[in-house]
């Protein structure tokens, strides 16, 4: 029996995840976090690049044609070369992003209320100075009945977990696991948080990246 995948990401994320799996799998979305953002008015001007870890930050940030765009991801690079980013750095992750990093500086870093990796502290203390804009917000938002009922019901279940903040909502929102759930953490921390939340285990990728959390789940969907 082929797995239901439980996408928890905020909705085009999911959707976007889902689209990779073919029509022959089950999905249920249900996101566990929405991004709204916060109207900050950011001024570039001085500014040597931005530091993108996400794509909702170029869909909520300031204009970006023709400013230096070092990215975390594929897609966060794609997002910002479609509105005209000149493309800098590009990695798997934020810890191999900042080792990426020469400068020149100031950098500044646009992130979303909840993130993790200290991006702008370190690059400042290795001497590139990098400042920080919160330009959106990831709102918790509650299960889905169907999501809810997936996880904690007998039938084989994939679900993938991006960051401890929504495996700890996503754990707050079931009250058993399922015998058949199979969870896939993208960092250790997010397993943790998992385990304190649940009490169960989690699967977690080597390397923290999106790449290697869609070969797990692919993995896994193959059973």
């Amino acid at each position: 029996m082929t797995p239901t995948l439980v996408l928890t990401r905020p909705d085009a994320q999911s959707r976007a995840l889902a689209a990779e799996f073919g029509a022959g799998v089950r999905v249920v979305v249900s996101p566990i976090l929405e991004i709204q953002g916060t109207e900050a008015q950011v001024d570039l001007a001085g500014y040597a690049g931005v530091i993108l870890t996400s794509a909702n930050a170029v869909r909520f940030g300031p204009e970006l044609a023709g400013v230096r765009a070092d990215c975390v991801g594929k897609v966060s690079a794609a997002a910002a070369q479609g509105v005209g980013a000149v493309i800098g750095a590009v990695a798997e992750n934020a810890d191999a992003l900042v080792g990426l990093i020469e400068g020149p500086g100031p950098l500044l870093h646009l992130r979303g209320e909840h993130a993790r990796g200290a991006v702008a502290e370190r690059l400042s203390s290795a001497g590139i100075e990098t400042h920080e804009a919160v330009v959106y917000r990831q709102v918790a938002r509650g299960l889905t009945d169907e999501a809810r009922a997936a996880i904690e019901g007998d039938a084989p279940v994939v679900l993938p977990l991006y960051s401890p903040r929504s495996a700890r909502l996503v754990g707050a929102g079931v009250s058993r696991l399922g015998p058949g759930l199979r969870v896939i953490a993208m960092s250790q921390a997010v397993g943790e948080a998992w385990a304190r939340a649940t009490g169960g285990a989690a699967e977690v990728c080597v390397t923290p990246s999106g790449a290697e959390m869609s070969r797990r789940i692919r993995a896994a969907l193959r059973g």
